[in-house]
Order: C-alpha cells, then structure tokens, then sequence
C-alpha cells in the first residue's frame, strides 16, 4: 500500500478571531483529512482585519487546529485590481509556504479555493515541484467565472490544475464548461458535523439567546453579499405575515440591507444577528422553524446540510446543487431563483406543514466530514502518485 499523501493547504478563507463563522467548511475538512495523514496550512489573514491584531502581537495558534497554521498578512487592495490578487496572495503567502515545505516534506499542495487562491497555488506548486488539487465549492467558480477580467485565470487554473475537485455535480460540469479536462474532475461532497448539528429543544434554544418564545422564526445564515440575495429574503418576509426572521452573518450589504428593511417596514420581525461562531449556529437553528436560503447561485451550501442535521427544514432557491439536497416536501420546499413572491410562497409551504425532525436528520445520514475527507484524501494520493 502507497504512503499516505504528505498535504500543504492553501486557503484565504477560514476563520480567525475577527471573523469566526468564515469558511467553517474549511476548517471542518482539513480538520478531518489531517487524521488521515500529515497536513500543513498556510492561510493568509486579509490585511484589512489582520493588521490591527498583527501589529499588537502575532496570531496565537487556535486549539481548533489539529494541524500546523500560518497566518502571514494577504497583502492587498480590497476591491481594486481583482485580477492581481492572485499575484498579491501568491507574494503574502510564498515565505510562509516555503516555510511549510521545509518541514513537511509535502507530496502535494491542495487549494480549497479557485482564485486567487488557486491561482497562487498554481504557481506555488510548480516551484515547489508538486502536484496540485484545487476544491471548488461555488462562487469561486459560478460567480468570479462571470467576471471578464478574472475568468482568464480561472480558465489557466482549472486547464493545469493536476486534479479538480468540485463539491456537486452541476458544480462540475460548470468546470468542464470553463476548461476543466472531464479526466481530471472529481466530485467530492462536503460532510455535515453529526455531533455539533442535531435537533434541539426550541424553546431553550430561545430562551438562551434571548429570542422570543412566541411565534415562528425563520432564519438566514451567511455572508450578507449578493450572491447569498439576503435581499431577496427580505423581500420575499414583506410579502408574509406572520415570521419574524433573523439574519447570522455579517458583510458588505449590511448597510443597504438596514435601510430596505426601513423602506419594506420590517421593523421588528428582523433580529439583526451579526457573524456569530459556527458552534453558535446549531443553537440558532434550533431556535428556528426553518432556514431560508435564497442564493443566486451556489454550490452545495453547507448551511443547508446543517440545517437538515439540525432536523430543520429549508426554503430555498432552485440553484447549483441545491435540489440534490432540497427535495420539495422532502427536505423542505423550493423556489424559482431570484423570485421573492415564490421564496415568499416556499416560506408560507414551509411554516403550514409540520416537520419531523428525525426524517429531515436522516435525509444527510450519511453525510459526514470523515467520510468526506476519505474521499478526497482519495484524490490527493492520486495525484501524489501521478507525480512520483
């Protein structure tokens, strides 16, 4: 039997202590994968959070890591320029990756984003004479890929990129589209933490965060960016009566996302929630009837995955991968993309009926982050093995 694959990690998005709730995923499946074999990670903290922190003491390591971590800053200019951030996280992060490879000895470097991290990965493998798996999980590819000025490297990554990784299958044909070789795209899904994610008492839960006890709660967990369209989800709440909704997440629409709130007169059926610790997520879908999930375009959403661990049931978009995990009046119900009065209707389906929590866990029964990791450890030494 082959060694098992030696693993340097790169990746721009996880958590730290500015933004908690970033990228659970990644840390979910890294964290899996290095019990399979030796696993290294390098994760440039964007400089526009990490500075602050950086300049008063250096990143201490987190005990959520069971792995070695470095953190050097991702020196960039936010919104300008997106094409060079590539080039600029490929500079942030060559020291800290050199550093890596001297002590692990990778057999093969593995990046969970498509750009810039991809990108950087690219050249950072061919330096270092290895190969290269890259995972997609969505937006890098559905929604950087319609950007004129990226796609060129998008295109370069998934033409040379030794295994391609996608974590749905709509999401890899749309890599074949986009240059991806049929021979080198694998599908990988992404797991759920049994453990963390399971029914809860809904009244404790709300009474712990100090939700009221009365009445139905939906619940958005996410980015607050276009592509997650918690605009839609306001839209589709003022075409309701009776949820009040509450928002997990924190990021650039913020602002305009208060201010339709005040023009649509939500008032107080919004809980403003912020970004929250993953851990804290399966409190607040327990304190939920249900998640909504109104993406433009997605990959397969992990939120959606957790919520039906959870045993709660999701309204949600007809987007990517999505209907592989939503089935309407199976796991919830489901809405024409980008459509509020349909997401409302979806909402309205959702709250009438009466949802068993063990069928919705058992839906995602078998979907766990060792099971996935095996796979994908499956990938790396294939990769690795090509290359020897």
């Amino acid at each position: 039997m082959s060694p098992a694959p030696r693993v340097l990690a790169l990746t721009s998005l996880y958590p730290s202590p500015a933004r908690p709730g970033l990228a659970a995923f990644n840390r979910q499946q890294l964290a899996a994968l290095a019990r399979l074999c030796p696993l290294s990670l390098v994760a440039p903290l964007p400089f526009p959070a990490a500075l602050p922190a950086r300049l008063r003491r250096p990143p201490a390591p987190d005990p959520a890591d069971p792995f070695p971590v470095r953190r050097p800053i991702f020196w960039y200019l936010p919104g300008f320029q997106r094409q060079w951030h590539g080039r600029a996280l490929l500079c942030s992060a060559w020291p800290a990756l050199r550093a890596a490879a001297r002590q692990l000895r990778p057999t093969v470097l593995l990046a969970t984003w498509l750009y810039p991290d991809a990108w950087a990965g690219l050249v950072a493998a061919r330096r270092l004479g290895l190969p290269l798996v890259v995972k997609l999980h969505g937006s890098d590819l559905l929604t950087l890929g319609q950007d004129p000025a990226r796609r060129p490297y998008l295109r370069q990554v998934l033409a040379q990129a030794d295994r391609v990784v996608a974590v749905s299958q709509p999401l890899a044909q749309a890599a074949r589209e986009l240059g991806a070789p049929q021979a080198r795209l694998r599908v990988v899904p992404n797991g759920v933490d049994q453990e963390l994610f399971q029914p809860g008492d809904q009244l404790a839960a709300r009474r712990e965060l100090g939700l009221p006890q009365a009445g139905p709660l939906l619940l958005f967990v996410g980015r607050l960016v276009e592509v997650k369209g918690p605009d839609l989800a306001l839209a589709a709440l003022a075409r309701t009566q009776a949820p009040r909704l509450a928002l997990v997440g924190a990021g650039p629409l913020a602002e305009s996302l208060r201010r339709q709130a005040t023009c649509l007169g939500l008032g107080e059926r919004l809980i403003w929630a912020g970004e929250r610790p993953h851990a804290e997520i399966a409190r607040w879908l327990a304190a939920s009837d249900g998640l909504v999930l109104p993406s433009r375009s997605e990959g397969e959403p992990n939120v959606a995955l957790e919520a039906l661990a959870a045993g709660r049931p999701v309204a949600a978009a007809r987007v990517g991968g999505v209907p592989k995990v939503i089935v309407e009046g199976l796991g919830g119900c489901l809405a024409r993309p980008q459509d509020p009065e349909d997401l409302a209707r979806a909402m309205g389906r959702l709250l009438a009926r009466t949802w068993e929590p063990a069928a919705l866990r058992g839906l995602v029964a078998q979907r766990s982050w060792p099971a996935s990791a095996a796979r994908l450890l499956a990938v790396l030494a294939e990769a690795a093995g090509e290359a020897r």
